[in-house]
């Protein structure tokens, strides 16, 4: 049977199709499941059975960008534990990639790892490996000067250098573009050219474009520079967003002098969809086939559509758990006190 899974990280739905292999923890104020590995500072790892246990979004005791502890009234250091016990699921740590170490966050032992998105490996090693020996990770090293001085650290952006969500959309052509995105969306250039430039709304058009039908049925009307605005959810990240933007920007003709038109409006959100059709056609099939509905490239279009316009919780909030793991990681490497010990 289903059950809600609702992960600080922004996962919601059926828990069987979101946990992704990780283990999970339910909380016993709100009984929503979420990822261990996204509850902050490693805190919700190696709980006692009995142990009761607040997600962060209900916690108002837990701080998401963990500061070291500190006793001004210690005189002596206390004793580190063993490196392969401070290293638990949902701490950040540093992963050894060539002769480099790189940030990453803790999934599970034995070791599965998210590299930080923003690390810039040298562009002779390739992609880096999801799971990652004991062996080839590290903490932040606290009090631990002769080994700090052992390792060499590779370059990323660090956490106060990294852009807020809001102003990733606003600079969305410094995002990276991947080549699976331009493998999807391809394909579409000339009906997303279509909508941008003349938009034909009758319902003739919802089959193929569901943001028409949309559009249609809410009698919503162009603002200004005749752009319709469209609300949207899903998973369509900040982040994402600012991806399929700079790849519509780069080759739509005409789209760099209308973005006041397409940023946010009907033709974007068309590409949106199609993203999502691309992502998830093996869910959507199985839905239509379990529901002896018909499959076809209108089913996919209007399942995806669908799935993009789910309404979350309103309170809801999603964090980046990626730059919190990181800013806690960097708070601990780089702080520069007795407790921390020297550099």
């Amino acid at each position: 049977s289903e059950y809600t899974f609702h992960c600080w990280c922004g996962a919601h739905g059926n828990g069987h199709e979101l946990v992704g292999g990780q283990k999970t923890i339910r909380c016993d104020l709100c009984g929503n499941w979420s990822h261990v590995a996204c509850q902050g500072g490693g805190r919700a790892s190696n709980l006692h059975l009995k142990a009761e246990f607040y997600c962060d979004g209900c916690s108002t005791q837990h701080s998401k960008a963990v500061a070291p502890s500190r006793n001004r009234q210690a005189t002596r250091k206390k004793k580190i534990a063993p490196l392969e016990t401070r290293l638990i699921a949902g701490k950040g740590a540093l992963a050894r990639l060539g002769k480099y170490w790189y940030p990453v966050q803790l999934i599970q032992s034995h070791w599965q790892v998210i590299w930080w998105h923003s690390c810039k490996f040298p562009s002779s090693i390739g992609s880096p490996p999801s799971d990652v020996a004991q062996g080839d990770l590290m903490d932040e090293l606290w009090q631990d000067r002769t080994k700090r001085h052992k390792i060499r650290l590779g370059e990323w952006v660090h956490s106060w250098d990294t852009p807020h969500e809001e102003d990733l959309i606003q600079n969305f052509m410094s995002a990276p573009v991947s080549k699976e995105l331009d493998v999807i969306l391809r394909p579409h250039i000339a009906s997303l050219q279509r909508l941008l430039d003349s938009p034909n709304l009758n319902q003739d058009e919802a089959e193929r474009y569901p943001v028409l039908d949309f559009i249609i049925c809410s009698k919503k009307k162009p603002d200004g520079v005749g752009a319709y605005s469209i609300p949207f959810c899903e998973d369509i990240s900040s982040r994402k967003y600012a991806k399929i933007a700079h790849w519509f920007s780069d080759n739509i003709p005409g789209a760099p002098s209308q973005v006041q038109k397409w940023l946010g409006g009907m033709p974007l959100v068309h590409a949106f969809t199609l993203v999502v059709a691309h992502r998830k056609a093996g869910k959507f099939k199985k839905c239509a086939q379990a529901q002896n509905e018909e499959w076809h490239d209108s089913e996919l279009l209007r399942m995806a559509w669908a799935d993009l316009m789910i309404s979350y919780p309103t309170d809801s909030f999603v964090a980046d758990v990626d730059l919190e793991c990181l800013t806690a990681l960097e708070a601990r490497m780089f702080e520069d006190s007795k407790e921390a010990g020297a550099a």
